[in-house]
């Protein structure tokens, strides 16, 4: 075959294509030239499908148009259109309002509680920006050169402390003031454990969130590769408690990494921050590494207790959330049940995975405008403006215990909104939100939030599908 070179595509379909000779001077080969003929003949059924879209959504609405309204047997008033949904509010994850006074009071003089046991010097403060700058590299663009023992490092350790503690607390109180109160419902006696807890982050946030568990006696277990770092926070939780004129929880510290065994089974496992670390030197799969690691927290627990509760939150950036989302379901195949922030227990819809549909992953945010100002000034000098706070999360319980807390209604349709606004063709409004039926796209005039939960009578009527995502698309007002 010389000038025409041919190629007949797909036995039903007798199109040919054929090298022009300006083509065949240019070096475009015939499978290239294929491979552009299928491309647009794929951005030819994308507008096709998108117009027919398009046309369907006029026809409805032009046919609502048209439809004559009844009249009422009264005064001859037109009827209105059909009703909205019944909208529910069920919860919020960052309700500024639930965060107690006190522990407001405390994180906006964070600075000088943590001065109470560590005081800087005028040239230590002179320079902290500057650490605290170095040590973000360290944990975010240079995480290969990073030592596992940073916290060791006394600089480094000061710079974490006076930066990051302070913000994961104001993150921390936001979200354990709002999660379920039956969740955190611990009794007397109750044994705790924090793997990887560096400066005593959870405790302290629990401590300041929940004045409920202030009386309560808890033991702590502790546990990080850093005692120094154990140490610092054990000072600090200790300047808290005084300052809330409490007694303070019992801690044990432990010097150790995730796997070492603690002397107690414990019936509340939490940690914060730890996986994305772990995770950066595992060589297997995700969803293998999810499996065993689900396996080593189940370890510090009595299988027999059924008020055992998982607490692990995480960097709310996408390897994260869907590190979390893997661990989810290996813990549901356990017996468990994931309280919050999901409200069912069915296949995640936002896992990060899917990548032709955005691969959108679980994670809440809020700004920062009520964070305080000492720390966005501080962030400021550092270069690190924070606008925004972010995390990835999910409580467990048994099933047997929280069985009654999970939505069993089919009639009911519970969602969490998970993004920000999304503006939608005809000036409407969308937001991204998880439920048991799927990726919801939740399209209403008025303004949800990240993190806000809501429950409406589940549509009589079949909901469309939105093209980019996939998600359907649930129309409120």
């Amino acid at each position: 075959m010389d000038d025409k070179d041919i190629l007949n595509e797909g036995s039903g379909n007798q199109e040919k294509i054929e090298l022009k000779w300006w083509e065949k001077k240019q070096g475009i080969s015939l499978y290239q030239k294929k491979n552009q003929s299928k491309v647009e003949k794929q951005k030819k059924e994308k507008r096709e499908l998108k117009r027919q879209l398009a046309e369907q959504a006029k026809a409805e609405k032009d046919a609502l148009a048209k439809k004559p309204e009844k009249k009422t047997s009264l005064d001859g008033k037109q009827k209105q259109k059909r009703k909205p949904l019944v909208v529910r509010p069920i919860d919020a994850l960052y309700n500024i309002d639930s965060v107690p006074k006190d522990a407001q009071e405390i994180i906006a003089d964070f600075m000088n509680v943590v001065a109470a046991t560590h005081p800087l010097n005028s040239r230590q403060r002179a320079l902290l920006p500057k650490h605290i700058r170095i040590l973000s590299h360290y944990l975010t663009d240079e995480r290969s050169d990073r030592w596992l023992g940073y916290m060791n490092e006394t600089t480094s350790l000061s710079a974490y402390v006076h930066y990051y503690l302070w913000w994961n607390l104001v993150r921390l109180t936001r979200l354990f003031s709002n999660l379920p109160k039956d969740f955190l419902n611990l009794s007397e006696q109750d044994v705790c454990l924090d793997i990887g807890s560096g400066p005593l982050t959870v405790p302290i946030a629990l401590f300041l969130s929940r004045p409920e568990l202030r009386q309560v006696k808890l033991t702590w277990y502790c546990m990080d590769i850093s005692s120094q770092a154990l140490q610092f926070g054990n000072d600090i939780f200790l300047s808290v408690a005084a300052r809330l004129k409490c007694e303070p929880w019992e801690i044990v510290r432990v010097k150790g990494e995730f796997g070492d065994r603690i002397k107690e089974s414990a019936a509340f496992v939490t940690c914060a921050n730890m996986f994305n670390e772990a995770n950066d030197n595992a060589d297997m799969p995700p969803e293998y590494t999810a499996k065993k690691f689900a396996e080593k927290l189940l370890s510090y627990t009595d299988k027999s207790d059924s008020s055992t509760r998982f607490l692990i939150i995480e960097p709310g950036v996408p390897k994260s959330g869907r590190f979390i989302s893997l661990l989810r379901d290996a813990f549901i195949r356990k017996d468990f049940l994931p309280l919050s922030p999901c409200t069912h227990c069915s296949e995640c819809p936002m896992n990060g995975e899917d990548k032709s549909k955005g691969g959108k992953w679980c994670n809440y945010v809020f700004t920062t405008e009520d964070a305080p100002k000492t720390l966005l000034k501080l962030s400021d000098q550092s270069n690190l403006t924070k606008e925004r706070a972010v995390l990835s999360f999910v409580a467990l319980a048994r099933a047997g215990e929280a069985k009654g807390e999970v939505e069993k209604k089919e009639e009911f349709l519970s969602f969490r909104i998970a993004s920000d606004p999304i503006r939608l063709p005809g000036n409407r409004t969308g937001y991204y939100a998880c439920s048991r039926e799927g990726l919801l796209l939740v399209v209403t005039e008025k303004a949800l939030h990240s993190g806000e939960s809501y429950s409406v009578r589940m549509p009589k009527y079949p909901m469309r599908t939105d093209w980019k995502s996939g998600a359907y698309i649930l129309n409120l007002d």
